[in-house]
């Protein structure tokens, strides 16, 4: 059987729901098409930037979950244990950069406002392959018992690092792949300062430990190298383990987001360091920036998205290259930098306007 649908999201995460909320939202009909059999609880990312909230506020979201997100006031930085700032983070437009929420939770509330406008995610459904037309195209999609053929005028990959849209169409995903092996892992705790939103823990070996809150009792760490576990049960006397990864991370995207009547958005498009926190921000960006310009007919919305792409990943790489370098004259200058922004928080007004995302 055939079914038809104007956009087809191939893609459940935060890029997906964001897309399918403004096609909803502009009366466009949108299908949207998730191989996981359930959204996941384990948490990602655990900062939203303040042009994420503002996008999420036209879907009636930020109303809704802000006042239980934690906004981002304080930035501690450590490096070889000895404290070398302690930033009062700036506003940005009078507000805060970012707020701290948890990435599932979010996708949560997105998944909820799909539903308010009719769209629901269907689950366990996978992606088999697609061919494109002069009108649109056609997708089989599998529920594991039989295939169905959903024609649409585009389709939206937007199924992440390991796309099977991409993959289908042989889509280059071009960049780097980082030498070390990373690990994520969440604690509930009592003994997290409340003042403090992040602190960050750099080495003289080019190992950097960033601790986060995504909610009260609730630490986020991240390392670049295994076993970040024990470094919180080391720093924590109370820490009890909610669950820990490893995991590899890339610099790498696809040289456009758009081929013919396909396009690509999020992690399926781009993937960058965890380092700077854009994964999700760029994610959600992308997918409310496409969805709003498929509804208007405005494909010239491909630059828009590739020069967004590029700039971000710039900025994480950088970032990086911060938090890993080994060359001490570098750590110098980097540190001494924090050191003045922590004495003149305005000095450090471009980095969090570009962690905003309001630019």
């Amino acid at each position: 059987m055939v079914h038809f649908a104007r956009v087809l999201i191939v893609g459940g995460g935060a890029s997906g729901l964001a897309c399918a909320l403004s096609c909803a939202r502009l009366g466009v009909a949108v299908r949207i098409v998730e191989k996981r059999v359930s959204r996941t609880s384990v948490q990602k990312a655990t900062g939203v930037a303040q042009g994420v909230w503002h996008q999420l506020a036209d879907f009636g979201i930020t109303e809704k979950v802000i006042s239980e997100a934690i906004p981002m006031r304080r930035f501690v930085f450590h490096d070889d244990a000895s404290l070398v700032a302690d930033v009062r983070v700036p506003n940005v437009n009078g507000e805060p950069p970012a707020h701290l929420y948890p990435q599932a939770m979010l996708e949560q509330a997105m998944e909820d406002a799909l539903v308010s406008y009719g769209v629901k995610v269907e689950y366990g459904r996978t992606f088999i392959g697609v061919v494109e037309n002069a009108d649109g195209i056609k997708a089989n999609v599998s529920n594991g018992q039989e295939t169905e053929v959903i024609e649409a005028d585009w389709l939206v990959a937007a199924d992440g690092s390991r796309s099977a849209v991409r993959t289908f169409l042989n889509v280059p995903f071009v960049g780097c792949d980082y030498p070390e092996e990373w690990s994520v892992a969440e604690i509930e705790t009592q003994e997290w300062p409340q003042d403090t939103q992040a602190q960050l823990f750099l080495q003289a070996d080019g190992v950097g430990l960033f601790l986060s809150q995504p909610r009260r009792g609730v630490i986020q760490g991240i390392v670049n190298a295994k076993g970040v576990a024990l470094k919180l049960s080391h720093m924590f006397r109370d820490a009890r383990l909610l669950y820990e990864r490893e995991f590899r991370v890339s610099l790498r995207r696809v040289p456009s987001p758009r081929m013919g009547r396909v396009w690509l958005i999020g992690d399926a498009a781009h993937v960058q360091s965890p380092v700077g926190g854009q994964g999700l921000n760029l994610a959600v960006w992308d997918g409310v920036t496409l969805g709003r310009a498929l509804a208007l007919n405005q494909t010239e919305v491909e630059e828009e998205l590739r020069n967004r792409a590029r700039s971000v990943l710039r900025f994480t790489h950088f970032d990086y290259l911060m938090l890993s370098t080994k060359w001490r004259s570098v750590q110098y200058l980097r540190n001494s930098y924090w050191k003045f922004a922590a004495r003149f928080p305005r000095s450090a007004a471009w980095f969090f306007r570009l962690i905003s995302g309001t630019w």
